[in-house]
């Protein structure tokens, strides 16, 4: 009952989400939960760099806009082909920015 005494009445959300983020892990976590989180996430970076790597070669070959095949298209396919590129170029960026928070 004395521990219970010890116990604050209340606490900020500041001081409790430091307190999380420095807890000590649990010692009875699975190695088997563990291993398949690692598993997951290894195959997760797999498929992003592979996206990466797909996504930068579309990008030089949209870039490099071959005038023999974009000769019959519309005005409107060509700015939707353009609009791809923004936003392939954005995600490549995201993607970055992930890399750097991990």
């Amino acid at each position: 009952m004395n521990e219970s005494n010890k116990l604050p009445q209340a606490i900020s959300h500041k001081k409790l989400s430091f307190l999380l983020l420095n807890a000590q892990k649990d010692k009875f976590t699975s190695s088997d939960e563990s291993d398949q989180n690692n598993k997951l996430q290894d195959e997760l970076l797999t498929e992003l760099d592979n996206w990466e790597s797909t996504t930068k070669s579309l990008l030089k070959k949209i870039s490099g806009r071959n005038e023999k095949y974009l000769q019959d298209k519309s005005s409107n396919s060509l700015m939707a082909l353009g609009a791809m590129e923004v936003y392939l170029n954005m995600a490549l960026q995201a993607l970055q920015g992930f890399k750097k928070g991990s």
